[in-house]
């Protein structure tokens, strides 16, 4: 939730899994919203930093207008800069977000960012949630300016597989005092599915299993064998950089998921996966809020 159009109202702003467009929901009269914009930057062009796209709007650089960080399921993080210096939105194309002149990567997936000014210096420091229910800190060392951004220190441990006693999956978070005592504490979301009690198969349902398995894996690797040469070409025919490959992965697949030689190939794999579902344990998908209360 952030007034990104500066009118006063507060907006939703949202990423997406994929193909990773960040939309803006813009805040109207009564509490309502409108219907949900892909953000573009100054140039038209989507903001898009790859699948499992996680926006923040902030004043990064301190310089009147609200820039915005992308995480996306990579663990990577991007900045689109904001060249208003105002309510206006004038973004730039999103870049690799640096730390220690190198373009940072969580480790691990779903890298997802939250500014706030964790040690009360008066700098708006980076924390990260993650796919292993890990929370970093960021601290911003700059005295003015854009961030200096430290070595990530852990705040929240991984929590190998402790479900029920501690943030489970790919953690989103916000910074509040939440006990007003004047500390800022951690509000953690999280994903925690949980599989149900496994069907009772007979023979026939057994080996229906294993060969929807086995036929899976093997239309897997086929069509990941068709992919990459077609993705390669793909991107010499739409004069890609290099460096931008991946983040059009997204536009090319809607593409070649519609070839005529590869469609039923798709089809059959949606099959075979809505097989297994019906022939292994139910996943029962939801999440929890935990509370981090500052000491």
């Amino acid at each position: 939730m952030v007034d990104l159009d500066g009118d006063g109202r507060m907006d939703v702003l949202s990423g997406s899994l994929q193909p990773g467009d960040v939309y803006l929901f813009a805040g109207q009269e009564g509490g309502a919203f409108a219907a949900g914009r892909t953000l573009v930057d100054a140039h038209g062009e989507r903001i898009r930093v790859g699948r499992g796209s996680l926006p923040f709007a902030a004043d990064w650089e301190g310089d009147g207008d609200l820039d915005l960080l992308i995480g996306n399921m990579k663990g990577e993080l991007f900045l689109a800069r904001n060249g208003s210096q105002g309510k206006a939105l004038a973004f730039e194309a999103a870049r690799p977000l640096d730390v220690g002149g190198v373009a940072f990567n969580l480790g691990t997936t779903n890298a997802a960012p939250c500014v706030a000014d964790w040690d009360q210096d008066g700098r708006a420091d980076l924390l990260l949630g993650s796919a292993d229910g890990r929370v970093l800190f960021l601290r911003d060392g700059a005295k003015a300016g854009a961030p200096e951004l430290a070595t990530p220190v852990e705040l929240v441990p991984s929590t190998s597989g402790q479900f029920h006693t501690a943030p489970a999956m790919r953690t989103k978070l916000a910074v509040v005092d939440w006990n007003a005592d004047g500390k800022l504490d951690l509000l953690l979301g999280d994903y925690a599915p949980e599989s149900g009690t496994a069907p009772e198969l007979d023979p026939a349902q057994k080996k229906e299993l294993a060969q929807a398995m086995a036929e899976s894996l093997e239309l897997g690797t086929r069509l990941g064998d068709l992919e990459r040469p077609a993705f390669a070409r793909w991107l010499s025919e739409h004069h890609v950089p290099a460096d931008q490959g991946q983040l059009r992965h997204e536009d090319f697949l809607v593409e070649w998921k519609a070839r005529p030689d590869v469609r039923p190939l798709q089809q059959r794999l949606d099959e075979l996966m809505t097989i297994q579902r019906r022939l292994n344990p139910p996943l029962y998908e939801h999440g929890r809020v935990w509370l981090f209360l500052r000491r």
